[in-house]
């Protein structure tokens, strides 16, 4: 099922989060938070044994530069996936790549993947973390991979909104809606 999950969440949950966003159903990071939540729980809530938690307490302890995720997915009481959401875009502002905002999140979901691997009892496949952005910047941006993809623990799914194919009249209408929406 671990290959199934990620192959969702890297797949239609992504795709379907990039729709929303495009077609103007997400404009801050709560709206994103609330459509994962959305899309995740239509997907897996028939299946017998998933449960999931929007902002778990995972990290243990309060860091205020680390924050905890936004939503974990449990299955049978073990966990699958931790998310952590972040919406880079604000009405009037000019766009880029938050770059160390990005670390900082990519390091603390590394974390938490972490030390849920050394706190598990079992010898199950520990979870996997996603770090799922939204931004608007003409650079492309990647994460480097870990060193040996079979050990990958954290994947990083990216929402570029300049590169949907109507970006200016896009752009332009997400203003307006952003504005009135405040």
């Amino acid at each position: 099922m671990a290959e199934d999950l990620h192959s969702f969440i890297t797949g239609t949950l992504w795709l379907k989060l990039k729709e929303d966003v495009r077609d103007f159903r997400v404009f801050n990071r709560h709206d994103l938070a609330c459509a994962a939540y959305f899309h995740i729980r239509r997907a897996l809530s028939t299946r017998s044994g998933w449960s999931f938690r929007s902002d778990p307490p995972l990290t243990g302890e309060r860091r205020p530069l680390l924050p905890d995720p936004n939503l974990a997915l449990f299955r049978t009481g073990r966990l699958n996936a931790v998310f952590q959401l972040e919406f880079h875009l604000t009405p009037g502002m000019a766009g880029g790549f938050p770059t160390a905002v990005m670390n900082e999140r990519m390091t603390s979901l590394r974390r938490t993947v972490e030390g849920a691997k050394r706190s598990r009892t079992d010898s199950g496949k520990p979870g996997r973390g996603y770090l799922l952005a939204v931004y608007d910047t003409e650079e492309e941006w990647f994460y480097p991979d870990q060193t040996v993809w079979e050990r990958q623990s954290c994947f990083w799914l990216p929402i570029n909104c300049r590169a949907f194919a109507d970006y200016d009249e896009w752009h332009q209408k997400w203003e307006r809606l952003a504005l009135l929406s405040s």
